[in-house]
């Protein structure tokens, strides 16, 4: 179900970008002759087209997912990165699109797509549910999932957005409300591509009866394209506060949260980072609040082959032979794998303010390395890892840990350096012997 909610949106604007828009010409014959040609292709390519009515300047019709594992590679291909078992979770999924030709002055056409039937997993999930089911059926029926899509004269950028929603839903046991306001979007295309993407989301809410509220609020992301293939992007994303309310015992609020990703690919190698930050976490529970300030968290991937990526993708993930075979084919090229970054700077508690810790990792896979032998041998395959790591905390978080038993078991085996008026560890593993701080573990 989550898997659904998340994708249908990215789903919905390739299949609105890629054929209904690319390419399309400023006159109205010249963009249903496109329109005719684009939903014959579709057709081939596990979609089924049905009830089309055209009139003069506005037609509609319904797309229906139906082989999901063409669909599925026919997605990937354009970008959407999907795998075929992801796919199969909207097999029966149709989707309604009222395409209106010339709207406006400025524009060539505008498009409203919106869910008309629900995915068969969804449906036969509420199959002893009928009054829930029947809910769903209205709401979709009212056309309340509904983006709005224009793209403009040029066929070199669009805009839209998605329609407001309050909806609840309920049934003996429980009921569900989900808010969202104002989500808007806009794109730039070039050489029949989405080179650049933006979104913003005033607020978004799920709340269950059972007392879980989930908000957002103040979303803004950026996708772009930066190279010749899809792993050559940057996005980010800016969320100015999120929390999640636990039967109001619990509650969890995150401020400013900011997470930056870019990928590179060079000689069919790609490599990644991606930063997260949080500038303050406020936990709330009914024996003390603590507040947590600046966290950060930083990792870098390298020698990452595309192609055995693009294999995996498409891939059964139930055939465990061909699995173990792309992943040893993944490893071969040496990947490497850092954290570059993982701090807290301050815990607050009780009035006081402590100052947190710092870890910095690399975990380097040898061109040996046999992902199914860590199965079956885990000790065998530590041979081709190599590993370091420094952790350090400051001194009062050290003594906050130590009053935990189980930690100051392990504390006694193996005690800390003191450096800098902190506390420090360093860990390595080579050859498949592991260190901490250069006491031997295994």
């Amino acid at each position: 179900m989550k898997k659904i909610g998340l994708g249908l949106i990215g789903l919905i604007l390739a299949a609105a970008i890629y054929y209904f828009a690319i390419g399309a010409s400023r006159l109205t014959q010249e963009v249903r002759m496109h329109v005719d040609t684009q939903l014959a292709s579709l057709q081939k390519e596990g979609f089924k087209i049905e009830q089309r009515h055209i009139k003069e300047k506005k037609e509609h019709f319904i797309i229906s997912f139906d082989d999901t594992r063409k669909i599925s590679t026919f997605l990937y291909r354009k970008g959407v990165q999907i795998t075929a078992e992801d796919a199969e979770m909207f097999k029966g999924l149709k989707l309604g699109v009222d395409i209106h030709y010339l709207p406006d002055i400025s524009s060539l056409l505008s498009l409203d797509i919106y869910p008309h039937a629900l995915p068969h997993v969804i449906t036969t999930s509420l199959r002893d549910k009928r009054e829930l089911l029947k809910q769903i059926e209205e709401i979709l029926k009212n056309k309340t999932l509904l983006i709005h899509l224009m793209l403009n004269k040029t066929a070199s950028s669009f805009k839209g957005h998605m329609k407001d929603i309050n909806e609840t839903i309920k049934d003996a046991q429980q009921m569900a409300t989900l808010h969202s306001k104002e989500l808007t979007f806009e794109g730039k295309i070039t050489k029949n591509s989405i080179y650049a993407f933006k979104q913003t989301l005033q607020n978004l809410s799920f709340i269950l009866s059972d007392g879980l509220k989930i908000s957002l609020s103040g979303l803004k992301s950026n996708y772009k394209v930066t190279g010749k293939t899809l792993y050559d992007y940057t996005t980010n994303y800016q969320i100015e506060e999120a929390v999640v309310d636990i039967q109001s015992i619990t509650q969890i609020r995150l401020r400013d949260i900011r997470v930056d990703s870019a990928s590179i690919v060079k000689e069919n190698l790609a490599s990644g980072t991606m930063k997260i930050s949080i500038a303050q976490t406020n936990i709330t529970n009914s024996k003390k609040p603590y507040d947590l300030e600046h966290f950060n968290f930083e990792v870098k991937a390298s020698n990452i082959d595309i192609s055995t990526i693009d294999q995996m993708q498409q891939a059964d993930l139930s055939n465990e032979k061909v699995m173990n075979s792309l992943l040893k084919q993944l490893f071969s090229k040496g990947v490497v794998f850092e954290v570059t970054a993982l701090s807290l700077e301050h815990i607050k508690s009780d009035g006081k303010k402590i100052e947190g810790f710092d870890l910095a990792a690399q975990l380097t896979f040898a061109e040996n390395f046999d992902f199914p032998a860590l199965e079956r041998n885990p000790l065998s395959a530590l041979n081709a890892i190599n590993a370091d790591a420094k952790l350090t905390f400051s001194n009062e978080l050290f003594a906050l840990m130590a009053e935990q038993p189980p930690i100051m078991m392990v504390l006694m085996m193996f005690p800390p350096k003191d450096k800098h008026n902190k506390k420090e560890y360093i860990l390595e593993l080579k050859k498949g012997n592991v260190t901490v701080n250069g006491k031997t573990v295994m």
